[in-house]
């Protein structure tokens, strides 16, 4: 016998010997986990039905607000590709704007998926984020079920319910790339919840780490919404359980949260000083308005099934149908104890959100005063988190009475995934439409590619059958800015002239005096510019526009009308502009920090607890002998 059959052998005999299985058996081995399986298969069937209308053909793009989240991302491939540089600033939009500054800019760097667009196309490196987020929310809100119950078939019903509903299909069809970190929210909420069981901090920390990811994420509204309910559970559970473990919790999470998205959360920080993001929302729905976005089988882009405030049906439509509806509607009433009444506060909170300005002191009114929420608008979209909420507050009450006759009768939930099924069949049909009308869009067979960089008033290029919005992906493409472009701050008010407007005075010039500026070399980040003819201090402006993070030379840039500039120095012919967000070299120091606390927080923590004992001894031996 050889050695390496042999030693197989005995490697099995001794996995054996300690109750070890093989992948297949261990996955069939008891009738529960057959139940999760067949749940899986139920969940993953109903996803990809779901999803097939923008599977099945990835030679598409899509429609409304796709192609500006597109340009969201490219900017990173683009940059760290063609140019070796860190997508940090974004040439291409509105005369130029900050990408890493920028709240929803550069969403791929910190992410599982910037493989995906180093390598892939486009069209393909966007549908795999779809899909892998859509997972990761269903994984997340079907282990967040199992903490509160034993059956695979509630948990998969809950994972439906959160993932599968038409306020997720609406938003991902017409592009709101932002809403699918929203799967986010139920693997914090996991998190938080293994750290009160189980009482270990290290959750709290990976809490922390979710939370910080949403914001490298471009979570413009998952973050602070899950932020601000995580704070409101748990400060409902330390009440309810009269004990200051929550609190600990979420402020460890917090913490950790805050260190590890520094780099991004500065940067949008200090971008907004100068950009806040303002925005009006006076929009309000009431109980009539809300029964149709849950029920009514009408989620078409465009449709109108009851009259809403402002925008199409996809900020407002929730289809959940009569089960889903019912299945919240038992939380509200029916959820008990510590944790249901936690989740059902939370619930009804927002419900009332959702409202919007419905009185003059509605909730909605009153936060919408305070940064961040200042800057949103439909507040509709804490529905989405009510379905959330209110959905584990169910589980939360069902669970137990479930695990009881599951206890006595196993086949039980085997027999629940019938409902499941016709569930999951209610939601596939109907919630599919915006998925068939979402991705139709095609780009031209040649985009001309300029070889010099330069701003143009409209995009240079459209799809073959245009939509609404500036094409900015494919003016990406062609490597030209768009003045007039979509996807950037409304209030902005661009200093970089067109080359096709009037008062162009080319890429860089001498704004005073005689002489001539070109640039000589440029990447999305820097632009050397050649000045000939000009006296020492002049002014020198480079046709982008301004931002405080600017250098010239190595000392900060000027402001002329909006517009990055620098004084000429005596002896130079050259002035070098280059980009780099200001606040990282405060925000990268902190990052690693955080990380370096994390991973040794126990052995600091028990170093800590030892230096404080021997503090105390010291302390009562000088009092001994005194």
């Amino acid at each position: 016998m050889s050695v390496p059959v042999a030693f197989l052998q005995r490697a099995r005999a001794w996995l054996r010997a300690r109750g070890a299985v093989s992948p297949s058996s261990l996955l069939l081995r008891s009738r529960e986990a057959r139940v999760g399986f067949l749940a899986w298969l139920l969940l993953l069937t109903a996803y990809l039905a779901l999803l097939w209308p923008m599977l099945r053909d990835f030679s598409t793009y899509g429609f409304h607000d796709w192609d500006a989240h597109a340009a969201y991302r490219y900017i990173t491939p683009l940059s760290l590709r063609e140019y070796g540089e860190g997508p940090w600033w974004h040439p291409w939009l509105c005369g130029g704007v900050p990408a890493w500054g920028y709240v929803e800019g550069a969403p791929n760097l910190v992410s599982p998926y910037l493989p995906f667009y180093l390598w892939a196309d486009m069209r393909t490196a966007m549908r795999v984020e779809v899909v892998g987020n859509g997972l990761i929310g269903l994984a997340g809100a079907y282990a967040l079920g199992r903490r509160f119950t034993r059956s695979r078939a509630l948990s998969a019903f809950f994972a439906a319910l959160f993932v599968l509903n038409g306020r997720w299909a609406l938003q991902t069809a017409v592009g709101h790339t932002w809403h699918l970190q929203y799967a986010i929210t139920p693997w914090v909420f996991y998190c938080v919840e293994r750290a009160l069981d189980e009482k270990r901090l290290t959750f709290a920390g990976w809490a922390g780490a979710l939370l910080a990811y949403l914001c490298y994420a471009g979570g413009i509204y998952p973050l602070p919404h899950t932020a601000l309910f995580l704070l409101v559970y748990t400060v409902l559970c330390a009440l309810f359980r009269c004990s200051f473990r929550p609190l600990v919790v979420v402020g460890v999470a917090g913490v950790c949260s805050l260190g590890l998205a520094a780099p991004k959360l500065l940067s949008v920080l200090d971008y907004m000083r100068g950009a806040p993001r303002l925005i009006e929302s006076h929009e309000r729905i009431g109980l009539a308005e809300l029964w149709v976005m849950l029920t009514d089988p009408n989620q078409a882009y465009g449709a109108r099934p009851v009259r809403v405030p402002a925008y199409n049906w996809h900020e407002w439509g929730l289809y959940v149908g009569t089960a889903g509806l019912a299945f919240i509607g038992f939380g509200l009433l029916f959820a008990r104890g510590a944790r249901g009444q936690a989740l059902k506060l939370c619930g009804a909170a927002c419900l009332l959100l959702g409202f919007g300005e419905f009185h003059e002191n509605a909730p909605w009114r009153l936060l919408h005063r305070l940064p961040p929420f200042s800057s949103q608008h439909v507040p509709s979209r804490f529905h989405y988190l009510m379905l959330f909420f209110l959905g584990l507050a169910s589980v939360t009450a069902l669970g137990p009475r479930l695990d009881r006759w599951i206890a006595r009768r196993a086949w039980l939930d085997l027999l629940l995934l019938l409902p499941l099924a016709l569930f999951l069949r209610d939601l596939v049909q109907v919630n599919q439409v915006p998925f068939e009308q979402a991705f139709w869009m095609r780009a031209p067979d040649t985009i001309p590619v300029s070889a010099r960089f330069e701003h143009r008033t409209n995009a240079p290029v459209s799809y073959v059958e245009p939509d609404w919005a500036a094409p900015m992906l494919l003016a990406m493409f062609a490597n030209t800015g768009v003045i007039r472009c979509y996807g950037a701050d409304q209030s902005l008010q661009p200093g970089a002239v067109a080359a096709d407007a009037p008062g162009y005075r080319g890429s860089a010039f001498v704004a005073d005096g005689a002489g001539k500026a070109s640039v000589v070399e440029w990447s999305p980040n820097r632009a050397t510019v050649e000045v000939e003819g000009a006296r020492p201090g002049a002014l020198v402006v480079y046709n982008m526009n301004y931002d405080s993070s600017w250098s010239a030379d190595g000392s900060p840039a000027l402001d002329s009308e909006r517009r990055v500039a620098a004084r000429l120095l005596p002896g130079r012919t050259r002035v070098q502009f280059s980009y780099f967000p200001r606040t990282l070299k405060y925000s990268l120091p902190l990052f690693f920090v955080s990380i370096i606390l994390m991973v040794y927080a126990r052995r600091i923590a028990r170093r800590a607890r030892e230096l404080a004992r021997w503090l105390a001894q010291e302390l009562e031996a000088r009092i001994a002998n005194r």
